[in-house]
């Protein structure tokens, strides 16, 4: 067009001068168009880049929050150990008399207290802080006790005897125990938290980066069509290639990045993951030692301490796995096909014989379930969490009797797990999809209150949902919908 309008104007005659000067006007107006389109990219990547530095300074502040977490973690395991070390070792010198006994203790008392203040160091939480303030009196009264007691012992085994009968040093554990629980489960769920503001802050980074990165492409784009249709000299062409290609290397930049966020985001769930489970194999491992090789000469109230160790680390051990299984179930990418839903069901049920059988368990399942759309691992783990969650929740002495079925509603298929089980009050509908939410003592029902979280995170991933029908004491109705899938397996 370019071309022919500028022959016509060589053939105008002196009237059509007017029209000439016309078509020569968007020449003049295409470099000064190209410059402000390649002022906007740079604005749009400016932009990108202050937001993305943002971003990446609040990823890394919590992530190093997390780590502290981690680490107050670890620090109150240790205490909590110390402080049972110098009470095993003021229970050994008083039923022996021997001095050889009291190692351990007079270890104990002396990292007591470097242990207690790296924790105040460390705790930035109000809340974490007064209960350290409640924890601080109550480790002095234990410490004082114990040291009371090996005094006379060396006086009298009976005097010593008569003090350890009184329970006040029991007493005085169980409330230390009762506080280092409710510790370390509030450390847990900021951490929890934390690392969910850390993945949400990265997501929200990648998708401003990429958001303005193909804005400002979209721009450069424009602006070298206009400048290759304005027929611009080559100084002007050279610079805008220059300038594209520089801000390529900006936008590689950025990608790369963002990789490296994901790669550390990664990493981190590996650091916590082995960082929290070190001290739990210790615990275990020195338990599980304890039992084995000084078993018949505990005494009733040793072996029930030991035990409790090794239940503790068993159910934190199980949390952690939920965590991890939560951050995968959220960071991992869920690829849909056509899955049957009988499959994926038989697959759970063949999983969870072992528990069937011990509870008893009437299973019945109403086939054909049907097709849908979802990922067949993701699918799976929710439906293993629901089956699992009824054969639980049933009433002392009650066989569970669960009926599983599908019905189909227009493009969406809903598959109902119904049990007989306890029920759920209506008002708590909401609440138990949410994480750490417990509606009943861990020693009544163990579970880490992970699992219908995880059961609601795998849906949103699938492009489902899920609900409940449920009343206290008659039974629970769950349901997941997903969408039904046309057409013949994916193979």
């Amino acid at each position: 067009m370019i071309l022919s309008g500028n022959s016509h104007a060589a053939r105008s005659l002196p009237g059509d001068r007017d029209q000439g000067t016309h078509s020569r006007e968007p020449s003049r107006r295409g470099p000064a168009l190209g410059t402000v389109a390649f002022l906007v990219a740079a604005l749009l990547l400016l932009t990108s880049a202050v937001s993305l530095n943002l971003f990446l300074g609040r990823v890394t502040e919590n992530r190093a929050f997390v780590l502290r977490t981690s680490s107050i973690l670890r620090n109150m395991a240790e205490l909590n150990v110390v402080v049972r070390a110098a009470e095993t070792g003021q229970r050994g010198f008083i039923l022996t008399g021997e001095r050889r006994y009291l190692a351990p203790y007079e270890t104990a008392i002396q990292r007591v207290w470097a242990e207690f203040r790296d924790l105040e160091s460390a705790v930035r939480d109000p809340a974490q802080i007064d209960r350290l303030h409640r924890l601080r009196p109550l480790i002095a009264d234990k410490l004082a006790e114990l040291a009371h007691t090996v005094a006379l012992r060396d006086e009298s085994f009976e005097a010593a005897l008569a003090v350890v009968r009184t329970d006040v040093g029991q007493k005085l554990m169980e409330d230390i125990q009762a506080v280092v629980d409710d510790f370390e489960q509030a450390e847990q769920e900021i951490m929890v938290s934390r690392s969910q503001l850390l993945e949400d802050q990265a997501q929200w980074a990648t998708r401003i980066s990429v958001l303005t990165a193909m804005l400002a492409l979209a721009v450069i784009v424009v602006g070298v069509l206009w400048l290759a249709r304005q027929r611009a000299n080559a100084r002007v062409l050279a610079t805008e290639r220059g300038f594209r290609q520089d801000l390529e290397r900006q936008v590689e930049s950025r990608t790369e990045q963002l990789t490296q966020v994901n790669r550390e985001l990664d990493a981190f769930a590996y650091t916590i993951s082995h960082d929290l489970r070190a001290p739990l194999r210790a615990m275990h491992g020195y338990a599980d030692a304890l039992a084995e090789d000084y078993g018949p000469t505990l005494p009733e109230e040793g072996q029930r301490f030991t035990h409790r160790i090794m239940a503790a680390a068993d159910r934190m051990e199980a949390l952690i796995q939920d965590i991890l299984t939560y951050s995968r179930m959220t960071r991992e990418e869920v690829r849909v096909r056509p899955v049957t839903l009988d499959e994926s069901v038989d697959q759970v049920l063949a999983h969870a014989r072992p528990r069937i059988e011990e509870t008893g368990a009437v299973i019945e399942v109403g086939r054909p379930l049907g097709i849908v759309s979802a990922h067949p691992a993701a699918l799976e783990l929710v439906l293993d969490n629901l089956i699992a969650n009824a054969v639980k929740f049933v009433a002392p002495g009650k066989a569970p009797h669960i009926r599983v079925r599908s019905e189909s509603q227009g493009d969406w298929v809903r598959l109902w797990v119904e049990d007989n089980g306890i029920g759920i009050d209506p008002s708590h509908r909401e609440r138990i999809f949410q994480p750490f939410q417990r509606l009943h003592g861990i020693e009544t029902y163990p579970g880490t209150g992970i699992g219908l979280a995880i059961v609601r995170r795998g849906l949103e991933r699938m492009g489902g949902r899920c609900g409940v029908d449920a009343e206290a004491g008659r039974g629970s109705r769950f349901w997941i919908e997903l969408r039904r899938a046309d057409g013949e397996m994916a193979q």
